[in-house]
């Protein structure tokens, strides 16, 4: 079939252009998220270190392979316009000159988010309004007919010293939402966050991992997804999928790929406990909906029951998010725990490296084991996670 005129468009403006692309993560994985580019298949002089992530260009392609591949990312943008505005008309002429048609789909909902810094336009508001309109106009199409809705569409708009930068969201859902459904414990970790401390104990996918205080169970599968090799956005939608420039048979190609690339395991290496009977076995039937399920063990006891010689015969990583804050209560009482739990690591863990996550850095002075320390934030909370291998 021959192209429309508005085919043509989206190919020449959008799909044949190399575009700009942001991805952005929490405060101290940075370092982790360039790290992560390496695997994939962009050339490195495409990506830059930035404020609050990492910045690389690309066709399309490259968006659909970091939403898709890239496991500590909050979200991937798209940078659509550049300009610079000093009032309101300026601006309102920028946002109008914007092909809006090319980028988001006729008629769908959409939300606009404006930060300003050293800008004469430091209303946040009165942008997000001026734009929401402009954005709605270009979208409207009332010959269409009424499709099922579409999701919302975010626009985000970045204005610094009268330089407006203009973007879209190709995530949809903040990244940490992996499409695996699991019961939500108290105070559930970020995927994302349970990926990097996995990195930073060296985990790779291919030796034992217990986490004894799974709760929800982010370790776990976050541990398993990596021993099967599926990339951590296989199982979600994506807001690029609604997109007039998406490549529906680009996608299912890369997704196919990338199955044909996962692994089984012969017997369990991921082991989660935790002694919420309700927990463990919501945890153990979503780990039976998923291909990852032959490399996982799920059970109930208690982390200082546990015997790691008695659960596999090689030395591996253990992950610890024990309760704290409200969860727990006085600091005495934190403290005596984390004695606790290193005088069950030096008695029964000899050889095996820790991931640990902290309240306050202090703690570390209580495990027996050299640590490093490595801050990160949860919940609004300043944490640290102590590394490190009991010897």
């Amino acid at each position: 079939m021959k192209p429309t005129s508005f085919e043509k468009r989206i190919k020449r403006r959008v799909t044949a252009r190399s575009q700009t692309f942001f991805a952005s993560s929490a405060p101290g994985l940075k370092q982790l998220l360039k790290k992560e580019f390496e695997s994939l298949p962009i050339p490195p002089d495409s990506i830059t270190m930035a404020e609050g992530g990492v910045g690389f260009t690309g066709p399309m392609k490259a968006c659909y392979l970091a939403n898709l591949y890239l496991g500590t990312a909050s979200r991937i943008t798209m940078e659509i316009a550049e300009f610079k505005a000093e009032n309101f008309r300026t601006l309102e002429k920028k946002l109008s000159q914007v092909e809006w048609e090319l980028y988001l789909p006729k008629n769908g909902p959409i939300h606009v988010e404006a930060t300003t810094r050293h800008s004469r336009l430091y209303h946040t508001a009165a942008i997000e309004e001026r734009a929401t309109g402009i954005i709605q106009k270009h979208l409207q199409d009332d010959s269409l007919e009424k499709n099922p809705p579409l999701p919302t569409q975010r626009i985000f708009i970045r204005a610094k010293d009268d330089r407006f930068h203009v973007s879209l969201d190709t995530s949809g859902e903040l990244l940490h939402k992996r499409g695996i459904t699991a019961m939500v414990g108290t105070a559930p970790l970020r995927a994302t966050l349970a990926r990097a401390i996995l990195e930073r104990t060296g985990f790779a996918g291919n030796e034992p991992l217990i986490d004894p205080m799974c709760g929800s169970g982010n370790f776990t599968l976050e541990a398993a997804m990596m021993a099967a090799e599926i990339p951590p956005g296989f199982y979600r939608r994506f807001a690029f999928e609604h997109f007039p420039c998406f490549s529906d048979a680009q996608w299912r190609h890369l997704k196919k790929t990338a199955a044909k690339e996962f692994r089984k395991g012969k017997s369990p290496l991921i082991f989660g406990f935790d002694t919420a009977t309700k927990l463990v076995e919501d945890l153990g039937d979503t780990v039976a909906d998923y291909p990852f399920s032959s490399f996982v063990s799920v059970g109930q006891q208690n982390f200082f029951d546990i015997v790691p010689g008695e659960i596999t015969g090689r030395t591996g990583v253990v992950v610890l998010n024990p309760p704290y804050g409200k969860r727990l209560g006085k600091k005495s009482d934190i403290t005596t725990q984390y004695k606790e739990i290193g005088a069950k690591l030096a008695r029964d863990f000899q050889g095996w490296r820790v991931g640990i996550i902290l309240p306050e850095p202090d703690l570390a002075k209580l495990l027996p084991f050299s640590t490093d320390l490595h801050p990160l934030f949860h919940g609004g909370l300043e944490i640290h996670v102590a590394t490190g291998i009991i010897s």
